[in-house]
């Protein structure tokens, strides 16, 4: 199973999930989102990584010209947008298509893999269950680690996200909480 790292805006989680072997890290440019990043933050905090595959992660708001800058500022072959962008077809990246609800995967679009962020009450629909196995599908839901592995083993996804929590100080991150869930599943 993949993991996917989102909105990671400081070094201490960048260093800890890419050092973890974290399949996919994402950062977020968009200026509407509590955990956007700077560019030239990013760019910094990416230089201390060791060979990383780093996911940009947009807005519906942001243009085509506006994407494909940051990207080519920070070298990005892989773009994570909301599904209903207005010029998702134009993309020439990797795509990961961003899913808030679960009734968009009954008319899905194109993309490399999708991000579905689920509740509780989706783990029984049929239709995402098949979504799922026809496509490669990171899950996000409000992990914990009693929850996690009845998710995983009853939604079986290509893999999950998670998304990282802002820093309260400098250097004070949520690691631990990430690696107790990990740990779980055994991504240690």
């Amino acid at each position: 199973m993949q993991l996917k790292i989102s909105n990671i805006t400081n070094l201490t989680d960048a260093r800890f999930f890419n050092a973890l072997g974290a399949n996919y890290l994402g950062f977020c440019f968009d200026s509407l989102h509590a955990n956007n990043i700077s560019i030239e933050k990013a760019k910094t905090i990416i230089q201390w990584l060791h060979n990383p595959v780093v996911v940009g992660e947009f807005g519906l708001h942001q243009s085509k010209s506006e994407v494909e800058y940051i990207a080519q500022q920070l070298e990005l072959n892989d773009i994570q947008i909301p599904l209903e962008h207005p010029q998702m077809q134009e993309f020439n990246f990797e795509k990961f298509l961003c899913i808030d609800s679960v009734s968009a995967v009954y008319s899905p679009q194109s993309a490399d893999f999708y991000v579905v962020k689920i509740n509780e009450s989706d783990m029984d629909n049929h239709d995402l269950k098949n979504f799922i196995s026809n496509n490669k599908v990171f899950i996000e839901a409000n992990f914990s680690k009693e929850n996690i592995i009845p998710i995983i083993e009853k939604l079986q996804p290509f893999g999950i996200q998670i998304s990282c929590k802002k820093e309260e100080k400098t250097g004070w991150s949520v690691v631990d909480e990430y690696a107790e869930l990990l740990d779980v599943i055994g991504f240690s």
